[in-house]
């Protein structure tokens, strides 16, 4: 039940298999190399006055350094807060006053404004004494990754050694993974998609993985080409932009047996490109608080059944429940609610939070989904007014509170609305103060201060008023229903 464990069993098992291939570097990383350099890091830490129970954060694209100091945590009793590097500084400055790490760990090259710590970079000069590493729990906190939430303030929910540790079981037991196997990592690892998907699975199992640097479609082909991958995780935008790549063709990634889409919904579209060139690719689903895989479902059945994210991994309990918390029947759709040993264990600091989603185990997804007579699911709307840009999540609320700070605007409601590329952008509904002095570049100028570009809405509709119902709240479902028409 001890994440850290491992990187030491296989260091002693197979010392001289290759755990990690940084492309970024040209550095590879057997099991011994990764042993010892977390062990450094935990040294590291330890010098630095890191204690269990302290939260350590890194602001850093995909480097070996984040797994390091994952396991670096896992030895000492520590939380490792992977921070989104796309954030505005003043969104980052919630994450970072909410969780209150106790230090900071940046990559160099990449700046951000009113956040300090220290170097990512300083290894070489360090020998590993001997540590006391305190008894830890597999109940202990090992990560924290931010969500958001619909009130535009940041949930971290907690994942633990336990937790880790059945995510990555439940996944190598679903779906079939091998020691064999070498996946790239192009997803971030600030989000659990970057870390728990495949990374921490395979190296529970003893496989290899790939860091192939910022995503890229033409290199990310000649990365799963040249390293041979066997295992694929990319959210739609990046299987759109992968199938344009000129000469992508099945024979180039024949060795990928594999392919999972996850993130956002698929269109169908784009799964009957790759299924037409042969490239078996299925639809996963999960949520940061829970794993986060949750189904598996073979090629076959995904062909078969159009739409389906298959059946429960093992030692995943789910359920349907209507509106009234009794569960539905089959074919009719109800709230996803998921209960197991990889489930979050709450959301950091946030108890009322955590009660809102989670009771007796069970975690309220505020996703819909139905199941067919087989006991296959399908995700099929989601009850949060949430949407998904590219994979990102996005929360209206937070982006409502930044265009209501502009002195012209009065009221603002915002949707996401379906987008070829993007999956979903977002569309703000507008009262203006006085329309004439409208100007959407005022508005883009406004909200590129202080949100996330793929937060930023990509269009404005000016209303005279937004519809609204008896009690004075905005009425959103006619907005959504008005934009997919």
């Amino acid at each position: 039940m001890f994440v850290n464990r491992w990187i030491e069993t296989h260091a002693q098992i197979r010392p001289a298999k290759v755990a990690l291939v940084d492309r970024v570097s040209g550095v590879s990383y057997t099991y011994l190399d990764l042993h010892r350099t977390s062990r450094l890091q935990a040294y590291r830490l330890a010098s630095l006055g890191i204690r269990a129970g302290d939260r350590v954060a890194v602001y850093s694209q995909n480097r070996p350094e984040i797994l390091e100091l994952l396991l670096a945590c896992g030895l000492l009793g520590a939380c490792l807060v992977p921070l989104n590097w796309r954030l505005a500084p003043q969104e980052l400055a919630k994450i970072v006053a909410d969780c209150q790490p106790k230090i900071v760990f940046m990559e160099p090259d990449l700046p951000c404004e009113g956040l300090q710590g220290q170097s990512l970079f300083s290894l070489q000069s360090l020998e590993a004494d001997a540590i006391d590493l305190p008894a830890v729990d597999p109940s202990t906190p090992l990560a924290i990754f931010y969500t958001g939430g619909t009130t535009g303030v940041p949930k971290g929910a907690v994942l633990t050694h336990a937790s880790m540790q059945w995510n990555a079981w439940n996944t190598i037991c679903g779906w079939g993974l091998s020691p064999d196997d070498i996946a790239p990592v192009f997803t971030p690892m600030f989000h659990t998609g970057g870390l728990n998907v495949m990374a921490t699975p395979l190296l529970c199992l003893g496989g290899t993985l790939i860091l192939p640097g910022a995503f890229d479609a033409p290199r990310a082909l000649e990365v799963i080409e040249q390293e041979r991958c066997t295992l694929v995780f990319l959210v739609p935008t990046m299987y759109d932009m992968l199938h344009q790549v000129p000469g992508f063709s099945r024979s180039r990634v024949a060795h990928v047996r594999k392919w999972i889409s996850g993130g956002a919904p698929c269109p169908k579209t784009l799964f009957e490109a790759y299924w037409n060139e042969g490239v078996p690719l299925i639809q996963g689903y999960g949520l940061t608080e829970a794993g986060p895989n949750t189904f598996g479902v073979s090629y076959e059945d995904a062909q078969k059944r159009s739409g389906t994210v298959g059946v429960p991994l093992p030692g995943i309990e789910l359920k349907l429940t209507d509106n009234d918390g009794r569960e539905v029947a089959v074919g009719q759709a109800g709230e996803l609610h998921v209960r197991g040993g990889h489930v979050m264990a709450g959301y950091w600091n946030k108890p009322k939070e955590t009660a809102q989603v989670m009771q007796d185990g069970w975690l309220a997804t505020g996703d819909l989904a139905y199941r067919d007579s087989d006991g296959f699911y399908y995700i099929c709307g989601r009850r949060k007014e949430m949407f998904i840009s590219g994979g990102e999540n996005v929360f209206p609320a937070e982006i409502e509170e930044v265009l209501l700070t502009h002195s012209n605007v009065a009221e603002v409601a915002v949707v996401g609305i379906p987008h070829p590329k993007w999956g979903e952008v977002g569309r703000a509904y507008l009262v203006l103060k006085q329309p004439a002095k409208h100007s959407e570049e005022e508005l883009l100028e406004h909200c590129q201060k202080v949100l996330a570009r793929y937060k930023i809405p990509k269009e404005y509709v000016v209303m005279d008023s937004l519809p609204k119902s008896a009690a004075g709240k905005v009425l959103k479902r006619m907005l959504m229903e008005e934009a997919r028409v």
